[in-house]
């Protein structure tokens, strides 16, 4: 289901017209964030916890990731956190 949540993410991305490098950037950063999750045991079914993003940041962190870099993946997993609930509400993921 993850991987398919991320396709669709892309595709969502790509047709919102973003350019090559934005998708590429976004959809790698939300990637690396699931598989973190699953890492640690989550069964990630599109629903995106704040513990979620702070227990990402906080790795992010101690791996000596740079400001800069931080801020972009958690941007990234925001902008994909508000396309899961915009399809949530719209019925579009069940």
């Amino acid at each position: 289901m993850t991987n398919d949540l991320v396709k669709k993410f892309k595709t969502h991305l790509e047709e919102d017209g973003k350019s090559d490098k934005t998708v590429e950037s976004y959809v790698g950063d939300t990637s690396v964030f699931v598989t973190f999750l699953e890492g640690k045991g989550v069964d990630f079914n599109g629903e995106t916890k704040r513990f979620y993003v702070t227990s990402y940041r906080n790795y992010l962190i101690e791996n000596q990731y740079e400001l800069s870099t931080i801020n972009k993946k958690v941007n990234s997993i925001h902008s994909f956190n508000r396309y899961l609930v915009i399809m949530a509400a719209q019925k579009i993921l069940l």
